[in-house]
């Protein structure tokens, strides 16, 4: 079984903004303090929804696609 990884970058405001990012259905990979960023990751096929709260999330200044996105990455499981 093959499972499509989509990885962003969400720059936000303050720590905080990481625990609800959490509360979605991503995997928080490494988070910055001091350069206020996050990388998550999280299944292609819902990348409308999460872009959506990503956008209503107060804290979150905005979000792209990762430069590893430039790659095929597929994890089989």
């Amino acid at each position: 079984m093959q499972v499509n990884r989509i990885s962003y970058i969400v720059y936000i405001k303050n720590a905080e903004v990481v625990k609800r990012i959490k509360e979605l259905d991503v995997n928080v990979t490494y988070h910055s303090q001091k350069g206020k960023y996050a990388t998550i990751y999280f299944d292609k096929s819902k990348e409308k929804e999460i872009k959506v709260s990503l956008e209503k999330m107060k804290g979150v200044s905005k979000f792209e696609k990762s430069l590893l996105e430039a790659q095929q990455v597929i994890f089989e499981v």
